[in-house]
C-alpha cells in the first residue's frame, strides 16, 4: 500500500471514530474481539435501561487498557470486582480493550448510535470536546463535590476539577473530571547495555552518538547471531503523523508538546523548528537503521519487538520497563529470552528536556443517555470515589492485605511470592484497576517496600528522576468557537509523515504551518491558548 493509501486508510478511521474516546465491546469484563476474548455467553446486553443481575443493578465503565498483555481474570479471582459488588450491590461490568485506539472509538460510537451508552466513560481531550459540541454529554455537577467525593478530592483540588479540566471556563457546570496523573511521569528511553558493550560503544549523549548506535546496532550483528535481523530503533506511530517518541525534536529545542519555555508557550506540531526535526528523522530513516514498520504498526509493538530482541532503543513511558524487579516489566521478559540482556536507562539529548509535566488528559464523562438514570450515575461516581480511597487503592494497587501484602502503619510490604502467583501470572489485571488512578502512594501517606527492588533498579529510578523537565502550561485548554483541532492536526500529521517518509521536502513544512496559521486558525488557537493560560494564572509573554 502506497503512503496515501495507508494515511487515507488511517485518517477515514480516524475522521470516522471521532478522535480520542475510549472504545466498547461487549459482554461483561470485557476485551476488544480483536483482543482474542470471547463474548460472554449470554452475548451483549443494553445497559441503560436498569439491566439487573440477581436483583443487582448494573454498573458498566468503559476503560482501556494500556498493555496488550493485561487482562482480568475470571470472576472468582477478581477480588476486585467482588469487593466493589458487595460494598455497592451492584454488577460490575469493566470494559476494556487494547488501548487508547481508534478501535474503540468506532465500537463506542456504534452503540451510542443505538441509545446504549455506558454508565461512566473514560474519554481522551479531543473526544470528550467532539461529544460536548455534538450535545451528547451531560452536565455532572450534582454528581461531582468534595463532600460527596472526599476520596478522590484528595488527589484533585477543586480548582482543576472546575475551572482548569472544565471544557467551557466559562460555565459553572461541568461535563468531565479530569483523571489523576503523575505530575512528573517517569519516562525515559532504554538501550541495550549488552550490544553497546559487544560493539564497543558507550551511551549516546546527543543525537550523533545515538543516531550512530542505531547504526550499529541495525548493521554490527550486536547479538551476534550472524542474521541481520535487528534494528536500531522503533516506535508506533499507530498510521498517524511522527510521534514524540523521536529525539529529534528534542535535539533541535523542541522540548514538549504543549509547554512553557521563557515565559512563552511552545506548540510542537506550530513550530518553525519542526522543519528541522522532519529532515532529521528523515536522515534517519534513510540510513536503514529504523524499524520499518514504525509508522504502520500500533500501540506497544515497538516494546514487544525490544523484548524479542530485534530492536535496541526505545522510548518507555510506562516507569517500570527498565525494572528487573517487576516481573512483566520489558527488562525482565528480555532477560527471560536472552540472560545476558541488559537495558539502560538514558537521555539520548543529555541535559535537555523530552517531555512536560503532566496535566491530566483522560477524564470520565457522562452521556444524557446514561444520565436518564440518575441513581446508576451517583452510584457509579461513588464506586470511582472509592477507587481513589486507600481501602481502594491499596485494593487495587497491592492486592489483599495479610495475602499481597503486609501493613505496619504507613509501610506497606509487598509480598512477592503470592503477589506473582495470584496477580502478575495472571494477565498483571491489577493494572486495568489502576488506570483510575496514579502510582503515588504518597498522595495518602502510604511508603511502599518491595523486597525485590535491585540495586539496579533504584539506579535506574534515580537516573529517570534526575532528567529535566519543561514546565506544563497550567491547566487544560480548548480550542476556540469556529477553529477545526481535527483538521489542524490531519494536515499537521500527514504533512510530518510525508515528510518523514520522503514523501514531501523538508520546507514543505513552513508552507504547512503558514496554511494553517493564517486560512485554518492557528493563530486564533495559539491566542485562546494564551488567554485561558492566563485565566489559570500562569504568567506569560
Amino acid at each position: 500500500m502506497s503512503f496515501m493509501g495507508m494515511y487515507k486508510f488511517a485518517w477515514t478511521v480516524l475522521i470516522a471514530t471521532l478522535v480520542l474516546v475510549i472504545g466498547a465491546a461487549s459482554g461483561c469484563s470485557r476485551q476488544s474481539d480483536t483482543s482474542g476474548s470471547s463474548p460472554d455467553q449470554d452475548g451483549a446486553e443494553s445497559k441503560t435501561g436498569g439491566a439487573h443481575n440477581g436483583g443487582r443493578e448494573t454498573i458498566e465503565i468503559f476503560s482501556y487498557n494500556s498493555n496488550t498483555g493485561n487482562r482480568l481474570p475470571p470472576e472468582d479471582e477478581d477480588f476486585v470486582k467482588r469487593t466493589i459488588e458487595e460494598k455497592f450491590d451492584v454488577k460490575l461490568i469493566l470494559t476494556y480493550d487494547v488501548g487508547e485506539g481508534t478501535e474503540r472509538y468506532k465500537k463506542l460510537d456504534v452503540r451510542l448510535a443505538s441509545n446504549d451508552s455506558p454508565d461512566l466513560i473514560l474519554s481522551g481531550g479531543i473526544q470528550a470536546l467532539e461529544y460536548k459540541k455534538n450535545g451528547i454529554l451531560a452536565d455532572i455537577n450534582e454528581f461531582v463535590s468534595p463532600e460527596k467525593m472526599p476520596n478522590y478530592f484528595r488527589w484533585m483540588t477543586p480548582d482543576v476539577v472546575f475551572k482548569r479540566f472544565a471544557l467551557d471556563k466559562s460555565k459553572t457546570e461541568i461535563q468531565r473530571i479530569p483523571i489523576p496523573v503523575m505530575r512528573r511521569p517517569q519516562v525515559s528511553y532504554f538501550i541495550r547495555q549488552d550490544w553497546l558493550d559487544t560493539l564497543g560503544l558507550k551511551v549516546p549523549s546527543n543525537l550523533d552518538e545515538f543516531m550512530k548506535a542505531a547504526h550499529a546496532f541495525t548493521f554490527g550483528d550486536p547479538d551476534g547471531n550472524g542474521i541481520n535481523d535487528t534494528y536500531g530503533f522503533s516506535l508506533s506511530a499507530n498510521g498517524v503523523g511522527t510521534s514524540f517518541d523521536w529525539p529529534q525534536f528534542a535535539a533541535n529545542g523542541i522540548e514538549g508538546t504543549l509547554y512553557m519555555k521563557n515565559n512563552a508557550l511552545v506548540h510542537f506540531q506550530m513550530d518553525v523548528r519542526t522543519e528541522a526535526v522532519l529532515r532529521d528523522i528523515r536522515k534517519m530513516i534513510e540510513d536503514g537503521s529504523v524499524d520499518p514498520n514504525w509508522f504502520l504498526q500500533k500501540g506497544t509493538a515497538h516494546i514487544e519487538k525490544a523484548i524479542q530482541g530485534k530492536v535496541g532503543i526505545i522510548r518507555d513511558t510506562s516507569g517500570t520497563f527498565g525494572l528487573e524487579s517487576v516481573p512483566a516489566s520489558g527488562a525482565s521478559r528480555s532477560k527471560q529470552i536472552y540472560p545476558g540482556a541488559s537495558w539502560t536507562a538514558f537521555n539520548p539529548n543529555e541535559g535537555v528536556p523530552f517531555y512536560q509535566e503532566s496535566l491530566p488528559s483522560f477524564g470520565v464523562i457522562v452521556t444524557k443517555t446514561a444520565a436518564r438514570n440518575s441513581e446508576k450515575v451517583r452510584k457509579s461516581f461513588e464506586i470511582l470515589d472509592y477507587l481513589s480511597s486507600e481501602e481502594g487503592y491499596l485494593l487495587t494497587h497491592y492486592g489483599i492485605e495479610g495475602v499481597h501484602y503486609t501493613r505496619s502503619g504507613n509501610v506497606i510490604t509487598i509480598l512477592p511470592g503470592n503477589v506473582k502467583k495470584d496477580i502478575e501470572d495472571k494477565g498483571n489485571w491489577l493494572a486495568l484497576y489502576q488506570v483510575f488512578n496514579q502510582d503515588e502512594p504518597q498522595t495518602i501517606g502510604l511508603e511502599v517496600v518491595d523486597p525485590r527492588v535491585t540495586d539496579k533498579d533504584r539506579e535506574t529510578i534515580k537516573k529517570i528522576k534526575s532528567y529535566p523537565i519543561s514546565d506544563s502550561i497550567g491547566t487544560n485548554v480548548a480550542p476556540p468557537e469556529g477553529v477545526d483541532l481535527k483538521a489542524q492536526a490531519m494536515l499537521e500529521n500527514e504533512t510530518m509523515a510525508k515528510i518523514a517518509l520522503g514523501e514531501l521536502p523538508p520546507e514543505q513544512w513552513r508552507k504547512t504551518l503558514d496554511t494553517i496559521m493564517s486560512e485554518m486558525g492557528g493563530k486564533a488557537l495559539l491566542e485562546s491558548y494564551v488567554e485561558q493560560i492566563k485565566a489559570a494564572g500562569v504568567i506569560i509573554k
